[in-house]
């Protein structure tokens, strides 16, 4: 199920005017308040909050500030111990850390230990998504060792989305889907409204309807866990996840939402924010501009990020520049720049085991030979795309497409228009076929 438990917050939400009632009249509608008790429960219990004394409640605040001391030293206690188990499981063999926790008696149990692995499974999903997998599942084992801690259901819908979106990463669709529905299980039996963790579901959930280019369930959930984080007050998670929605956008063919979308983004990133993510955005916005056909808004905007770009040298964003460079030059006709640059992408692409861009990066510069009749240049082209293609162990229908290409390129029978088809038919065969950014924004939008 997509739908969600109402909770008190999503109520104090739209009273303080940070969501629109619409959105919770959605959800009340959607979910059916009269058969769900977890729903219906959290109204009774915001509505008796309503009722309640003013001045029994000053004096509950009252009573509980004297209270919070006693609570801060034992949850500092925790957090160290946690931190003190977290790096022992780190020192140990990756064979080993399960028989480790199985074997401790009353250690590896606490709710701050199923965070820091949850992290540090987040921390390895971009390039390792194996190790992100072994770190989700260790949460949740410790997490399984104490059933009684609090926000143990929370954890555990955390644990297992986490899973879920390693096996993504690592193409493992069927078990992915799996354990997204799981999560989604425990949720409806156990009442989890946390706006926090149905927003990572809606994240992660969003991310896969996107890979199966279900675009309406994608934009559908991408869209509230934007609103949840935003009432999480998870400002980074939001502009996160409207980079995707942006490129979910993009990916149907809706220019001007994807800017739009963006842009807000980019309006909840500030200076201190990750400079990776505010990259992805900066990048993003200008590829959507260039698709726009808006070439000077997009050349401003890179001589404007300059700065930014600088501080990434790795060959990932350096040569992803490049290649937007090189977009900008065809787009206003001066082929010879784009040729150069086209080139010097492909070839550093090639040099770094990049073979899906290279291979892609190809077809542009096949295009660009197409539009100066330049065939033989074409032909070669494709010759040479088979090789990038198989040693990326892809489909066969992908290969048996190249083939095809291959053999249209040796009869001279290339059009511009069968290159845009043979490229768009590789993005969406590749989805599925091709490692691609998991957790973190795309580098770059599909192309």
């Amino acid at each position: 199920m997509d739908d969600i438990h109402i909770s008190r917050e999503l109520y104090h939400a739209v009273e303080r005017g940070e969501l629109p009632r619409g959105f919770l009249e959605e959800s009340q509608v959607e979910h059916l308040l009269a058969r769900c008790p977890h729903c219906r429960a959290e109204a009774e219990a915001y509505a008796f909050g309503r009722r309640a004394d003013p001045s029994g409640w000053s004096r509950f605040l009252q009573s509980l500030s004297l209270l919070i001391p006693r609570w801060l030293a034992p949850a500092a206690r925790e957090l160290r111990n946690a931190r003190r188990d977290f790096e022992e499981i780190l020192s140990l063999p990756l064979e080993a850390r399960a028989g480790r926790l199985a074997r401790a008696q009353s250690r590896f149990r606490s709710p701050s230990l199923v965070r820091f692995l949850l992290d540090e499974s987040r921390r390895r999903l971009p390039g390792q998504p194996a190790e992100a997998f072994h770190y989700a599942e260790l949460a949740r084992t410790v997490a399984n060792r104490n059933p009684a801690m609090p926000e143990f259901y929370e954890l555990y819908v955390l644990a297992t989305v986490t899973m879920g979106n390693a096996c993504r990463v690592r193409n493992e669709a069927a078990k992915a889907d799996e354990l997204f529905a799981l999560a989604r299980q425990i949720m409806d039996k156990h009442g989890v409204t946390d706006p926090a963790v149905i927003a990572r579901v809606d994240d992660l959930v969003g991310s896969r309807r996107k890979d199966q280019r279900r675009f309406p369930e994608a934009e559908k959930l991408l869209k509230r866990a934007a609103v949840l984080y935003g009432l999480a007050r998870f400002s980074e998670d939001q502009a996160r996840v409207l980079i995707n929605l942006a490129d979910t956008y993009c990916a149907r063919g809706s220019l001007s939402e994807a800017i739009e979308t963006v842009q807000s983004a980019l309006g909840h990133l500030g200076p201190q924010s990750d400079p990776f993510l505010r990259l992805c955005a900066h990048y993003n916005l200008a590829f959507y501009l260039v698709a726009a056909g808006r070439l000077d808004e997009a050349a401003d905007q890179l001589e404007a990020d300059e700065p930014l770009y600088r501080r990434f040298p790795e060959p990932w964003a350096q040569l992803r520049l490049l290649w937007l460079q090189g977009d900008i030059a065809a787009g206003r006709g001066d082929l010879v720049t784009a040729e150069q640059l086209y080139r010097q992408t492909r070839e550093g692409f090639i040099a770094h085991r990049m073979g899906y861009d290279a291979a892609m990066v190809s077809l542009d510069l096949a295009i660009l030979y197409l539009r100066d009749e330049r065939l033989v240049d074409v032909q070669q082209l494709a010759e040479e795309m088979l090789p990038i293609f198989q040693a990326q162990n892809v489909d066969r229908e992908i290969l048996a497409s190249l083939r095809l290409f291959q053999e249209a390129g040796r009869r001279q029978e290339l059009t511009i228009e069968k290159v845009r088809e043979l490229a768009a038919f590789l993005r969406r065969a590749a989805t599925d076929q091709l490692s691609r950014p998991a957790d973190l924004p795309p580098s770059h939008p599909s192309r």
